[in-house]
């Protein structure tokens, strides 16, 4: 296999493009072979060329540019788990190695083939985006992407929130040990800038580096505690 492309888009399933030998087109016109129905996206916005030895993209002059990693690029020869952000939309790319049928701990294999019209529209989209902008919006973008809650007591053990959120508890996504943790006992929210943690429930308490909360915007290296679990949230730094 050539290689595949996780599409991601904000409150969209992710979804899954095989790359073909050759060149695919991306853009958002009909003549594309990847085909990105948003206005952000230019109709030949840029291209991926698999080749013998190695996979690069090219963007194609396109009006808001390519990033790649978070940097604007020209062309680059792509490594396996690189984030493509074209547009609105990221583009996780995988090789066709064998470690690289799982992304994050998960079998991508799982996820539905890609289908353009599954896209919602965006009506808040318009073509041009700011250099500062495209920066902030592929920012944002990984950090749903990356950040996640690492078990304290066992670092083999976290949990990504994304933008889909995270419930802990008893009947949550997430179990917590302690006692009064029956149900959903607080939750993991984003808020389209930030993930934020809630207490769903007045016991346990919920902390943040120690402090107790009902509401709080989370930053790299804070220290959640839910009853008697402990974690940890790591997130990408701005700029990083």
């Amino acid at each position: 296999m050539a290689g595949r492309l996780i599409v991601k888009y904000t409150h969209q399933k992710n979804q899954l493009f095989n790359l073909p030998e050759g060149e695919t087109l991306i853009g958002r016109g009909d003549e594309a072979g990847l085909k990105l129905p948003n206005v952000s996206v230019s109709r030949l916005h840029c291209r991926i060329l698999v080749g013998a030895q190695n996979t690069s993209i090219e963007d194609s002059g396109s009006q808001n540019g390519t990033l790649v990693n978070g940097k604007r690029i020209e062309q680059q020869v792509l490594n396996g788990g690189d984030e493509i952000q074209v547009g609105k939309f990221t583009l996780i790319y995988l090789g066709g190695g064998r470690e690289e049928r799982f992304y994050k701990g998960r079998y991508v294999s799982y996820l539905p083939p890609y289908e353009p019209s599954s896209i919602m529209p965006d009506t808040a989209a318009t073509f041009a985006l700011s250099v500062d902008a495209l920066k902030a919006l592929s920012e944002g973008n990984r950090l749903v992407e990356h950040a996640r809650f690492v078990l304290d007591k066992d670092s083999r053990r976290f949990w990504y929130p994304e933008d889909k959120g995270l419930s802990f508890g008893s009947a949550g996504l997430v179990r917590v040990e302690g006692w009064f943790t029956w149900g959903v006992v607080a939750a993991v929210t984003w808020d389209g800038k930030a993930h934020v943690l809630e207490r769903r429930t007045l016991f346990p308490v919920v902390k943040v580096n120690n402090l107790g909360i009902s509401s709080q915007i989370l930053k790299n290296g804070d220290r959640v505690v839910i009853g008697s679990s402990r974690f940890r949230y790591e997130c990408p730094e701005a700029g990083t």
